[in-house]
């Protein structure tokens, strides 16, 4: 899934392609957020590891959950080799929209991230949401890590898809998407949005032939 894969014999092509990509990865780019997280909430696992699904079941006001962050950030102070705690520190900033301190605490994490898939692309994502750059640099060699752990991985799927169309390898984002759609509930929000990105993105390649 390169874009070597696309370019051999046809560089000519390959321009014209990533150039009418650009409005469908620029629409990708700003719905990230929004598409991630309903992808995550239907492929990922968040309970396995967000530390405010381990609380009893009450209503909860944003500040009881700062409040309970704020806490496990002042632990990890005194416990620094708490790995499972930096990623529910991550994990917990992620949700709050704090993605610089999310990437700072995945990073002290790393070494336990490495190792399941749904954890690389939760860090992935919020690389990209931190920094504005898309799903590029790290946050790409992470999604191709956690694919390697699990080509199958439902959330690292929906991501390789959205940076192949951010990169201009439109060939590459319909494998991916093609790839997720049977782990989709058909006639979701999210099966719609794939099967009209897939469309508009075979739509784009054709007129660049």
């Amino acid at each position: 899934f390169t874009s070597e894969s696309v370019s051999e014999g046809h560089p000519d092509k390959v321009s014209d392609q990533t150039k009418t990509s650009r409005p469908t990865a620029l629409a990708l780019i700003l719905l990230l957020p929004v598409a991630s997280l309903a992808a995550y909430a239907m492929l990922g696992t968040p309970k396995a590891i967000d530390p405010m699904n381990t609380a009893p079941q009450k209503a909860m006001t944003a500040q009881d959950i700062e409040g309970m962050v704020a806490k496990l950030a002042a632990r990890l102070q005194e416990n620094p080799d708490d790995l499972n705690g930096w990623v529910m520190l991550g994990r917990s900033y992620k949700m709050m929209g704090r993605y610089a301190e999310a990437v700072a605490a995945y990073e002290k994490g790393e070494s336990l991230i490495e190792k399941d898939p749904e954890l690389l692309a939760s860090y992935a994502e919020t690389l990209a949401m931190a920094s504005g750059q898309g799903l590029t640099g790290k946050a790409k060699t992470l999604i191709e890590q956690a694919l390697k752990l699990d080509p199958k991985h439902g959330h690292s799927l929906f991501l390789a898809g959205a940076a192949a169309i951010e990169s201009g390898d439109g060939k590459a984002a319909i494998t991916y998407w093609e790839s997720l759609l049977p782990q989709v509930e058909p006639g979701s929000e999210l099966d719609q949005m794939l099967r009209n990105g897939i469309e508009q993105i075979k739509a784009e390649m054709a007129k660049a032939k």
